[in-house]
């Protein structure tokens, strides 16, 4: 079956203790027995029957056997499992009590005979270059990747980490604009005693995607949908040109290596290399500044063309400024831009008066 057969767990609320349960048969028709250890109480055993739906697990339970001293009734539960694989949710008795609960699995020993325990994991990833995603776009990703998952965990870094399952991250209100960095996570087990990890990260230093399985298959189908599907955010930059895998960083600094051998003076070759790694400098202050590599609006997207040009044309605005300077600066080392000496100014020609005496 596709759930984990054994978990072991801890209820609270009116009735607080440790739980373990035991589940047998198909998802559709689970049977089982949970047995609930309270301080004070000793230990009851419950009947259970239920039906688990990705993500959702309903169990109805009655008394096994008498608790001498303590009245024991028919329960109910729902619960949800997150991307970790375990199971939080509420419960109620037909005598009132009522609670919360968290189980997690247990699955050592209970794979079938024909089915192998993974020997290799396949990982896949991809850079993309600059981002520009809103939250709806984000929402969308998400959306995507739960119709093959029980859940999606949503993480968003604004000044705090707030991870959030995406039903919560859909009703969640942010007091910034922009986010530093989102992540989007979710995982399920595959069948042979491991998971299907799915992974997005959008940030300042890295904006990936990453698949993760034991099936080779699905890890390169799944990243081939993950870049179709956002590849539409990514954003060219004169930092990075895609297609060649450079930006104009490289392109000036091997013009820097390439145009040395003509300087004469080692000084010269010096003042160039310092003045072209200070414009690299320059050029990632003024985008890491004003042209972000991973733009995440928290909030309703302005629209207009001048805010979708903007982010490009600043890019390619500090990059044709900075290669224009450079190529000034070895000009000028070189000799072939002589900057003109400002004009020296008027000699004071003092006026001679004639001496009455000697007219």
């Amino acid at each position: 079956m596709a759930l984990t057969r054994r978990w072991a767990g801890r209820t609270w609320g009116t009735n607080i203790g440790n739980l373990f349960v035991v589940l047998d048969g198909d998802d559709a028709a689970l049977t089982g027995v949970l047995r609930i250890n309270e301080q004070g109480v000793g230990i009851a055993v419950y009947n259970v029957v239920g039906t688990f739906e990705a993500p959702t697990l309903k169990l109805t339970g009655t008394p096994a056997s008498e608790v001498e001293g303590v009245e024991l009734g028919n329960f109910a539960s729902t619960g949800t499992m997150n991307a970790k694989g375990e199971i939080h949710g509420d419960w109620e008795t037909t005598i009132g009590t009522a609670g919360t609960f968290i189980l997690f699995p247990h699955a050592g020993g209970e794979q079938p005979d024909d089915v192998q325990r993974a020997e290799q994991f396949h990982i896949a990833r991809h850079n993309f270059g600059a981002i520009e995603i809103d939250r709806e776009q984000i929402t969308e990703v998400a959306e995507s990747i739960r119709r093959e998952f029980p859940s999606v965990v949503v993480t968003v870094v604004a000044g705090t980490e707030q991870a959030r399952y995406l039903e919560d991250f859909k009703q969640l209100q942010f007091a910034v604009d922009r986010a530093e960095i989102i992540k989007i996570f979710a995982q399920k087990p595959d069948g042979s005693g491991s998971n299907q990890v799915v992974s997005i990260e959008f940030g300042p230093q890295v904006n990936t995607a990453m698949t993760q399985s034991a099936n080779e298959a699905w890890v390169l189908g799944q990243l081939e949908t993950l870049k179709r599907d956002l590849k539409r955010y990514e954003r060219t930059y004169v930092t990075n040109f895609k297609r060649w895998g450079i930006g104009i960083n490289q392109m000036m600094l091997l013009a820097a290596i390439v145009f040395l051998p003509s300087l004469n003076d080692l000084s010269d070759r010096a003042i160039l290399m310092g003045i072209v790694l200070s414009l690299i400098v320059g050029v990632n202050w003024l985008h890491s500044r004003y042209v972000p590599f991973a733009d995440i609006q928290l909030r309703e997207k302005k629209t207009g063309w001048l805010r979708k040009a903007w982010p490009r044309v600043a890019s390619w605005g500090i990059g044709i400024v900075a290669a224009v300077l450079a190529t000034l600066a070895a000009a000028y080392l070189q000799g072939a831009l002589e900057i003109p000496a400002p004009p020296a100014p008027p000699s004071n020609v003092e006026a001679t008066r004639s001496n009455p005496s000697e007219q």
